[in-house]
């Protein structure tokens, strides 16, 4: 009797496991297929003659059985400069892959793009092939756009010298010797490698133009996220310091974005002009985007905006900002105001000769974006605080300061409210558009005294007499969508 039952069991569990296993094992069927990740591996502009970053492929088995794949490959062999790594394997092809059912392989894909000669990006293309003990065979595109560049290893400029347009990657900081200036032309783009910054102990002179900045950017030309390039996270790289030796330097049409800091002007000759910005960009920074000491610096029709820091920190000296937009939105982290006046330095008298903001927005989304840090000094320090705003929208508090004249105070319930000003703030993809709305407050604020010395907005739109906006833009109606 024992062993009659123990015979059926075994019959029971010898039904059951070819039950279970009717639909499974390696299968050559024509009619089974692989699913991926996605259908394009996509590198966004990479510098010639470097390895890019990786990029991943999941490549799914959704089928009950089993799959082999005879071969995964790159359809060019390699010559395009694509290589893969598929399960663990590094080439340009491999054999007898397995893949089990409803299990995955992780690909990874990386190129190397060979020099064109061209000052404009140029497109590679390939496919990496996988053909299925079946025959059949399923593929993923590959496409990079490559750029030639200029490699720069800790080079310093010597005497007097002059960088035509074109595409520079910096390692190991880039210095302009006292006694030298560096030139920058039109076009002229510069990639600067984690931590890397540009000193200037001599003179700098960038004359950029609307339709051609100088651009001082990272080097990260992928993305952190799908959505969010690293081209606009902060602290990429270093900044642009100007040394106490540093004297008559100007930024004209220049964009400098997502570094640790933007614009530092160290402690030097008090009685010189140590800069000037035109029409330029500093945004997106982990410390301060502008921020002097003791120095005569004059700025125009300029965008200062979001940074962890002050958007402007002045510590003494002497400064004018004429049709700028300050602005702080900054939310990587806890952060400070937009505009912050110092007359003092770790407790050392710094006098604050001068203080000007005229036509300007001053704007963030904190309670008050202005903030005085004086020190009173009485008689011992004269001249010590002399600040003057005109013809602005300030998110401060309303005050009855004679220094404060024709001043629109950005925060009123009823009336729009910093984001409310720009077209577009967006505080998850950190893509942020300053041009004005039509409900912004900021318009036909301005004064008319500036028009001839600033008689275009950073867009190189005309300013028109009779109803001035503040800021460095002019309200432009959007064009309304053709039906």
């Amino acid at each position: 009797m024992k062993r009659q039952v123990l015979a059926f069991c075994i019959l029971l569990m010898s039904v059951f496991f070819v039950a279970c296993n009717e639909d499974t094992g390696f299968s050559s069927s024509p009619s089974l297929r692989l699913a991926f990740s996605t259908d394009t591996i996509s590198f966004d502009t990479l510098f010639t003659d470097r390895v890019s970053p990786s990029a991943a492929l999941l490549v799914y088995n959704r089928n009950k059985n089993d799959l082999r794949i005879s071969d995964a490959r790159l359809a060019s062999g390699g010559t395009s400069g694509f290589s893969i790594i598929v399960d663990g394997q590094y080439g340009t092809a491999m054999t007898n892959l397995e893949i089990r059912a409803k299990d995955s392989l992780f690909v990874v894909a990386s190129v190397k793009l060979d020099r064109n000669g061209l000052d404009v990006p140029h497109l590679v293309k390939d496919s990496l092939l996988f053909t299925l003990e079946s025959g059949v065979v399923q593929k993923v595109m590959l496409v990079a756009h490559g750029r030639d560049v200029t490699f720069m290893y800790g080079d310093s400029i010597l005497s007097d010298t002059t960088i035509s347009a074109g595409h520079y990657v910096v390692y190991d900081s880039l210095c302009v010797n006292a006694g030298a200036t560096l030139n920058i032309e039109p076009g002229a783009t510069f990639y600067f490698h984690d931590n890397a910054f540009l000193k200037v102990e001599g003179t700098l002179n960038v004359k950029g133009r609307a339709d051609a900045p100088v651009v001082f950017r990272g080097d990260r030309t992928d993305n952190l996220f799908d959505y969010l390039p690293y081209d606009r996270v902060p602290g990429k790289w270093g900044g642009v310091v100007f040394a106490s030796t540093s004297n008559g330097n100007m930024l004209e049409h220049c964009d400098i974005h997502s570094g640790e800091y933007g614009v530092k002007v160290e402690l030097g000759d008090t009685t010189a002009q140590r800069l000037s910005i035109r029409s330029s960009k500093l945004q997106n920074f982990t410390g301060h985007a502008l921020e002097s000491y003791a120095a005569h610096v004059n700025v125009e029709n300029s965008l200062i905006a979001n940074a962890q820091g002050n958007c402007v920190k002045v510590v003494g000296g002497n400064v004018s900002f004429t049709h700028c937009t300050i602005a702080n939105f900054y939310v990587w982290k806890q952060r400070d105001v937009a505009l912050a006046l110092h007359n003092s330095l770790e407790g050392e008298p710094m006098p604050l000769y001068g203080a000007a903001f005229r036509n300007c927005i001053i704007t963030g989304t904190k309670e008050d974006e202005l903030m005085g840090y004086f020190t009173a000094f009485g008689d011992t320090v004269p001249n010590a605080v002399n600040y003057y705003f005109e013809n602005s929208l300030i998110n401060t508090v309303e005050t009855d300061d004679s220094c404060f004249v024709n001043i629109i105070y950005d925060n009123h319930e009823t009336e729009p409210f910093a984001k409310e000003h720009f077209l577009k703030i967006d505080n998850k993809a950190f893509d942020y558009d300053f041009h004005l709305t039509e409900i912004s407050t900021a318009r036909g604020i301005a004064s008319e005294l500036f028009v001839e010395t600033m008689p275009y907005d950073l867009d190189g739109v005309p300013r028109e007499p009779g109803n001035l906006d503040a800021g460095c833009y002019v309200f432009v109606p959007l064009e309304e969508p053709v039906e």
